[in-house]
């Protein structure tokens, strides 16, 4: 295969460094071939308007790969099924989604809570008592906010009142509250080593000028979700607050996508599948930093999640579909069941697993093994459970045929 070939391959692939020398024969030189290669996809890129600190701008190759991606992306987005999802089913699935994604922005940034406690905080059944349940209802507000105000244009004041919002009661100094850092600030691990720093405070006005002005020109087409993530990724990299960088660099990945039209992202939390995959979300950020301020590796992190974001969220609307149908067909036919019963189905139709054996019921209720067993056998006898003996035990399932 000629080098021509192998250019064309592993642009194709958008394979790094490392795991362009693992497939590389041993008769090319690594060091040369990714020289040409850099060069290679240097030519078929497209060239951003800022830099990094080295003075070199960021780039992104939109490759096949990515394009297949973000027309995956379009295509689910346009699906029927989110404009018929019933009323009630969409306002339960915006207020869960804005919970996840205020819980879980937050959980990427070291808050320690759980979800549970994050939809009491979201419906007022509890006060924030920590720096990190603060941060989550922070967020749940500034996803309100976002949903509220999505047809303003980002500005420097938009993105200060966001930073306002997320930040407020979890700074040392409040002041700083909706203002850009007027300091050096250095990103550590947890030996406190610096592994990451910023641009100076003084660039910041000037840099974040720059990427609003990216953000607006409309004179030429750039796909919203590429957009959307490089605003994301340069946020970062600048770091302009003294902290909440990340969280309010989500929260204007958001707030753009939903001004351009992309409506079903009000119903997941992209934030849930970036700490689902925090790994491969550093990786690619690194990626970018160690591979010549190269975006694709990050553009296509960004897509691959988004797509995963979407296949749960019809998960989701099936789920709810589901319980809509047992809950209406309990009603229909005037089954009565207990607090406990009419609880534990609410919840049991969200389940991956789909199926409870009383030992489980036992451990949920910390109740006597007789009364898990009549409630079970109830919900068996009433025909929405069925139940199947699997080893020593019964196993209980919903039953289709209800």
């Amino acid at each position: 295969m000629k080098n021509e070939d192998l250019l064309r391959k592993f642009t194709k692939e958008y394979l790094n460094k490392l795991e362009v020398g693992y497939k590389l024969s041993r008769d090319i030189k690594l060091e040369d071939f990714w020289e040409d290669l850099l060069s290679y996809r240097k030519k078929n890129s497209e060239i951003l308007p800022f830099k990094d600190q080295q003075n070199n701008n960021f780039w992104y190759v939109t490759t096949n790969l990515l394009q297949k991606k973000l027309h995956e992306i379009d295509s689910y987005g346009r699906d029927t099924l989110y404009a018929m999802v019933k009323k009630d089913i969409e306002e339960a699935l915006i207020k869960e989604s804005i919970i996840e994604e205020g819980f879980y922005s937050s959980v990427i940034e070291g808050a320690f809570s759980t979800l549970k406690k994050a939809k009491e905080l979201a419906d007022k059944k509890a006060s924030p008592k920590n720096n990190s349940e603060q941060m989550i209802l922070n967020n749940f507000y500034a996803m309100r906010f976002i949903l509220e105000n999505k047809e303003k244009d980002i500005s420097n004041d938009l993105i200060l009142e966001l930073h306002k919002i997320v930040s407020q009661k979890t700074l040392d100094d409040h002041t700083f509250e909706g203002k850009y850092r007027d300091d050096q600030v250095y990103i550590t691990n947890s030996q406190g080593e610096a592994i990451y720093i910023p641009p100076p405070a003084k660039e910041i006005p000037e840099a974040m000028e720059k990427l609003i002005n990216y953000i607006n020109k409309q004179d030429e087409f750039v796909h919203p979700v590429i957009k959307a993530s490089i605003l994301h990724f340069y946020f970062v990299y600048l770091h302009p607050f003294f902290d909440g960088n990340g969280r309010t660099s989500r929260a204007l990945f958001y707030f753009y996508l939903l001004k351009h039209n992309y409506g079903f992202f009000k119903y997941f939390s992209i934030s849930s599948i970036i700490n689902a995959t925090r790994g491969r979300y550093y990786k690619s950020i690194k990626e970018v930093e160690d591979y010549g301020s190269d975006m694709t590796y990050f553009l296509i992190y960004m897509a691959n999640s988004i797509i995963k974001a979407i296949s749960d969220i019809k998960t989701k609307i099936s789920e709810h579909y589901k319980k809509d149908y047992y809950i209406s067909k309990i009603k229909e036919q005037n089954i009565i069941l207990n607090d406990r019963q009419q609880k534990f189905i609410n919840k049991f139709l969200f389940w991956k697993e789909k199926q409870i054996s009383i030992e489980k019921y036992i451990s949920i209720y910390n109740i006597v093994y007789q009364t898990a067993r009549t409630d079970l056998l109830d919900f068996t006898k009433k025909g929405i459970f069925k139940k199947e003996k699997k080893g020593k035990k019964f196993i209980f399932m919903l039953n289709p045929e209800f």
